[in-house]
């Protein structure tokens, strides 16, 4: 018996009020999350400070808690709400909402998590091709235009770093935490220009003003993804979730 993925939408509601929305994380799941929201009209979005603790989806996956927290969503949120189809973000507390996005674990059918949870709620894959998150006071730092990330997890190509890395590291900010940026130094060996950024919006300035991106599955390669910047992205491919075919984009 195959069971049926897709999940019911309720209409809008009768008295024009927006639509609610609810995402347990993690941040790089809610920014790929975007597209299904403005697809469906937008609304307010509420996200989980636990993670998905009591969420019965979330039971089910492998980690069975999402990393969300209060900090996260108070980081995440002025990004957020610069977006014109996000009326509000909000702590979610257990209220009823008109779409649970955690929906889309139950699908994975696709190689891109934006295409995961497009399908769950029934809207075309187009919509994820056009850049679904606006940043309006990028940052261009004109000697080193490409913004590299590479987190902890999904490593599937250390090669590709170390026969090309020496061709742009020199004019390349590496964002993220201070210990990816070091784990990075220790791991490759050469030198990279570390760029704070204290808060999301912070990052997605500096992703948006760059001449391109280059990193693996995070948060910095959906915010990049999202605005739809050239990028190169290192592919995990045990279990790959991040391959939005596109002009400008390359997966190696």
């Amino acid at each position: 018996m195959v069971t049926d993925y897709r999940a019911t939408i309720p209409p809008p509601p009768a008295d024009g009020s927006p639509r609610t929305f609810k995402h347990s994380g993690d941040l790089g799941d809610i920014i790929f999350s975007l597209p299904t929201i403005r697809a469906l009209g937008g609304g307010i979005l509420y996200l989980d400070p636990q993670g998905g603790k009591n969420d019965a989806i979330i039971a089910t996956t492998y980690d069975k808690q999402m990393k969300l927290d209060a900090a996260g969503i108070d980081s995440l949120k002025p990004l957020l709400m610069l977006q014109s189809y996000i009326k509000d973000v909000r702590y979610w507390a257990g209220e009823t909402v008109d779409v649970n996005l955690d929906q889309f674990r139950l699908n994975q059918r696709w190689y891109n998590l934006p295409d995961m949870v497009l399908d769950t709620f029934g809207q075309s894959l187009s919509h994820r091709d056009t850049a679904w998150l606006s940043v309006p006071d990028p940052i261009s730092v004109p000697d080193y235009p490409f913004v590299i990330n590479r987190s902890v997890r999904y490593h599937g190509n250390w090669a590709f770093w170390k026969y090309n890395l020496n061709d742009f590291a020199s004019q390349s900010l590496f964002v993220g935490f201070p210990k990816e940026h070091e784990i990075f130094e220790y791991t490759f060996g050469v030198r990279v220009k570390y760029q704070p950024t204290p808060t999301i919006r912070d990052l997605a300035r500096y992703i948006a003003g760059c001449r391109q991106f280059i990193g693996n599955a995070s948060l910095p390669h959906a915010l990049a993804e999202a605005m739809k910047k050239p990028l190169i992205a290192e592919m995990f491919r045990v279990i790959c979730t991040i391959c939005c075919e596109r002009p400008g984009a390359q997966y190696v």
